[in-house]
């Protein structure tokens, strides 16, 4: 009896853990958050021509930032995180923007008084 006391405290201790219920889920992956200094391409009507975007600020303040190329410099407005995709305006150049990000890359197309293009970039390495 005794050799047996062993056996079915173990099997009564799992029996019991495994009845407590799924374990409980994992916590949910920490908002994106756009802020740093990208370098990006814009390709548009057989152009194409690059230059460097900055995000700053937070979800909770909000975000401002700029985008500044050979062509000249603009800033970047209205900018809004849903997921992984960031959507804002830029008021100089007329434009709407929306790219989708995978890690540090993004891809995604601007429409505007000009006409519309294709948008993407990398953000800078420790950025």
């Amino acid at each position: 009896m005794l050799k047996r006391l062993p056996v079915a405290l173990v099997l009564g201790l799992m029996l019991s853990a495994c009845s407590a219920g799924p374990p409980p889920a994992p916590p949910a992956p920490p908002p994106f958050d756009p802020v740093g200094t990208y370098d990006f391409t814009i390709a548009a009507e057989g152009m194409e021509f690059g230059g460097v975007m900055v995000i700053s600020g937070s979800a909770e303040e909000g975000y401002t930032g700029s985008v500044d190329t050979d062509m000249g410099g603009a800033g970047i407005t209205n900018i809004v995180v849903e997921g992984q995709t960031v959507t804002f305006s830029i008021p100089e150049a007329d434009a709407d923007v929306q790219i989708v990000f995978d890690g540090d890359s993004f891809t995604g197309g601007m429409a505007g008084a000009m006409g519309g293009g294709d948008f993407f970039g990398t953000k800078r390495k420790g950025d």
